[in-house]
């Protein structure tokens, strides 16, 4: 699927954007097997302009075991990230759960004892509320 994906996003590129990026998350978003999460890392790396939160399967896990979000849909998430993250760090917290999820926050293998944010984890303390 990923390379019929590719290969049609290039198609259109050249045929239909003069082969130039769009520079709008909109358009990134019309293209075919690109959503939300992968026009907001292509808006952070290749342009600069931060308009969202990046949920992937780490920005999830982390956000549910330390009760930022315990909604499963990755928009939910992201809407409850917006809220509770600054503006001005929206940047850097891309970044920092793809990190942290890698290195700390496992989803196997949690180093709970390494972990930095531990004392927020519900993982380690109680059972989330709902």
């Amino acid at each position: 699927k990923k390379s019929f994906y590719t290969k049609e996003i290039a198609r259109i590129l050249v045929d239909e954007c003069e082969g130039v990026v769009p520079t709008d998350r909109e358009k990134l978003e019309s293209f075919p097997g690109v959503g939300r999460k992968t026009a907001n890392v292509v808006m952070l790396n290749a342009f600069g302009k931060c308009e969202g939160i990046a949920v992937d399967t780490h920005a999830k896990r982390i956000s549910n075991r330390i009760g930022f979000s315990y909604e499963e849909d990755p928009l939910k998430i992201e809407q409850d990230l917006l809220k509770k993250i600054p503006k001005e760090d929206w940047y850097k917290m891309n970044h920092l759960f793809v990190y942290h999820g890698r290195a700390t926050c496992n989803a196997r293998n949690p180093k709970c004892d390494e972990c930095c944010i531990k004392d927020y984890c519900e993982k380690n303390n109680v059972a989330k509320p709902h």
